[in-house]
């Protein structure tokens, strides 16, 4: 079983890291770059919002991320498994404009400080008012709403994050963020999706980084049912990840129009099992300590990628500013030059200077 030693000197190593990533810069336009600062920008999100404050807090709730492609039903799934709305769902996209978080209310004190996703303001009032469907001007805080419930076990918060594959760009980064927190992917697609590029981006950067990870295939026809689950098995396998939980939900009449909560019975294996990680003692332990260890494994080969990045960097700066005071002392002997030679006069202050 993978056991989480927490050491001081680990958390002051974490921190001393953090600090050296979100000092290094990529402005200069050299190849790689982009990546080097997508890279860095994804490695702050899991420092700040998942790895040092799962190590500090080891006791803290588990946090299943809801993730997916545009209506693949995350929200549906989510008010599902609470057994009641708090999270919208229907045909408008992009559904889910500000994610939700869901916990038991034993655990809300500690979602309610900035523990865990330190950008995003907190919210605890539903948004009602018909003027929140409005797009959001481009300064407005970014808002984590977060609803608790007592159909949920303690131990246990769900987030309902924003499609991966939203048309909104923002959206996107924020389901990405929001990944890079969680304990837990759960990542939803459905019978007509499960083959979509996007979402076999996320799930092979969760084998990557050894991540907890479950997929549910959701809205499956009653008919296709064990071809489809045939199918996708068959994908996860190729992929490496034929030992990942499947959880498979039928379409439904509530499933129709996104608005509806679905019979127990269509969620309770998946709500079973996630209860079952929160609650039973080895499997929280190794659910933590797989994810946590995950992460820190992969800096073995994403520190020395960043290192090699800021290096190119540092070799470019060296390179313009040689060329620029290669060229700087060129034109000055030229000038200084053609001053001594008296080269720049003309007329009479040609006949002084002589």
């Amino acid at each position: 079983m993978v056991t989480l030693d927490v050491r001081p000197q680990l958390l002051d190593a974490l921190s001393a890291l953090r600090d050296r990533v979100a000092a290094a810069r990529f402005p200069l336009p050299v190849p790689g770059a982009p990546r080097a600062r997508a890279n860095r920008d994804e490695l702050l999100a899991q420092l700040d919002d998942y790895l040092v404050p799962r190590l500090r807090d080891p006791e803290a709730p588990l946090l299943a991320v809801i993730g997916g492609s545009t209506g693949a039903g995350k929200s549906t799934l989510v008010n599902s498994l609470v057994g009641r709305r708090v999270s919208e769902a229907g045909v408008l996209r992009p559904t889910t404009r500000n994610p939700v978080l869901v916990c038991h209310p034993e655990d809300q004190h500690w979602f309610s400080g900035m523990r865990v996703l330190p950008g995003l303001t907190r919210v605890w009032e539903p948004q009602q008012d018909p003027a929140d469907d409005l797009p959001a001007p481009d300064d407005a805080p970014r808002v984590l709403r977060i609803e608790t419930v007592d159909t949920l076990p303690p131990g246990l918060a769900l987030l309902d994050a924003p499609d991966v594959d939203s048309l909104v760009a923002d959206n996107r980064v924020l389901a990405a963020e929001l990944l890079c927190a969680a304990d837990i992917w759960v990542m939803v697609t459905t019978a007509a999706r499960y083959a979509d590029a996007v979402p076999w981006h996320l799930l092979r950067t969760a084998k990557d980084y050894d991540a907890t990870l479950v997929t549910v295939l959701d809205r499956v026809p009653h008919q296709v049912v064990s071809e489809v689950s045939r199918q996708y098995g068959a994908l996860l396998a190729k992929a490496g990840l034929g030992d990942v939980p499947r959880f498979t939900v039928p379409e439904l009449p509530e499933s129709a129009w996104g608005g509806g909560l679905l019979p127990a019975t269509a969620v309770a294996p998946l709500r079973a099992w996630l209860a079952h990680q929160a609650q039973d003692p080895a499997a929280r332990q190794h659910t933590t300590a797989r994810t946590a260890h995950g992460l820190l494994d992969s800096l073995k080969a994403r520190m020395p990628e960043l290192a090699s990045a800021a290096a190119a960097q540092y070799s470019a700066a060296l390179r313009l500013t040689s060329a620029v005071d290669s060229a700087y002392d060129g034109e000055y002997a030229r000038v200084r030059g053609r001053l001594q030679a008296g080269a720049v006069l003309a007329g009479d202050a040609l006949k002084r200077w002589r």
